[in-house]
């Protein structure tokens, strides 16, 4: 595959880094405003490849040309969310970024899958679908992955158990109204209410929706290790045919019709191939309610 990713920040670098390690591309191309940082890492991340020995084309530049027939192209350019701040701030900064860089995208690559790692995922992702720039199908945005990843970790932690024995499951939004859904959380494939009473899981979900936040408070800059790391498991889905969660422009689903919004599916380099259907408890659908309204997605 070749793949583009715009911004070569924490999370460009990152993801550039795992790419390589995990051998998912034959080219890679990073794109940036800032010449001095590309250079810097077209150094580092060519003599990566060059310590594993591995036969991967990179090209760091300015120059929008060296994207084309790029089979995947990633967001990870803008603002990252500074400590107080809401993802919902950041959507004046960072959504001119976002139209003037898939325009020049458009250019050389008529309809690529394109992901959005960029905050707020959500609100970019609409105002991408909303340009008419790419097939609908084939622009999504990684968050439930990462808050998928925060919900199995805070799980493993409280309970003493191995991450691989648990399968957790979430929709919703990329922001505190996401939706864990308690009913299909499994650990040694038995239900989460034989580990946790409803207290207890509050406890932990709330965790799980200040996972992001955490990290800002002590880093004093948004997480990229494993924002990349779960964008690269998405990329990892392509070939496996995995259910994961990502918000992707839904045409129905949950009386939700054109918008963003986070859902298990499945992804192939036409885009979203399956939304796994999902039956929520009544608490589980009360909640969902309580965030289409709360974002305007019920009149």
């Amino acid at each position: 595959m070749k793949i583009t990713i715009i911004g070569s920040g924490n999370i460009g670098s990152s993801l550039s880094y795992g790419l390589i390690l995990r051998e998912l591309a034959h080219e890679i191309v990073m794109i940036d405003i800032n010449e001095e940082l590309l250079i810097a890492k077209e150094l580092e991340l060519s003599q990566s490849i060059a310590a594993f020995n591995l036969d991967i084309k990179l090209v760091c530049t300015q120059d929008y040309a060296h994207t084309k027939n790029s089979d995947i192209v990633i967001f990870s350019a803008g603002f990252t969310r500074k400590e107080g701040q809401s993802r919902e701030e950041l959507l004046k900064l960072n959504s001119d970024i976002l139209l003037t860089c898939a325009k020049e995208i458009k250019k050389f690559n008529p309809d690529p899958l394109f992901i959005i790692l960029t905050n707020p995922v959500d609100l970019l992702l609409n105002i991408l679908y909303q340009s008419n720039l790419f097939s609908s199908k084939k622009i999504i945005a990684m968050a439930g992955v990462l808050d998928n990843a925060r919900f199995k970790y805070e799980l493993a932690k409280k309970l003493n158990v191995k991450m691989p024995s648990i399968d957790t499951k979430l929709i919703g939004f990329h922001n505190d109204d996401m939706v864990l859904v308690k009913s299909h959380t499994r650990i040694n494939g038995k239900n989460i209410d034989e580990y946790l009473n409803e207290e207890e899981f509050e406890d932990l979900e709330n965790e799980v929706k200040t996972g992001g936040a955490k990290v800002i408070k002590y880093l004093k800059t948004s997480a990229y290790l494993a924002p990349s790391s779960a964008c690269i498991r998405m990329i990892e889905s392509i070939r496996s045919g995995e259910f994961l969660p990502m918000s992707i422009i839904l045409d129905g689903k949950f009386g939700i019709k054109n918008k963003a919004f986070g859902m298990m599916a499945r992804l192939s380099l036409e885009g979203v191939v399956e939304i796994m259907d999902i039956e929520l408890s009544t608490k589980e659908k009360q909640k969902l309610e309580l965030s289409l309204l709360k974002h305007h997605y019920r009149e």
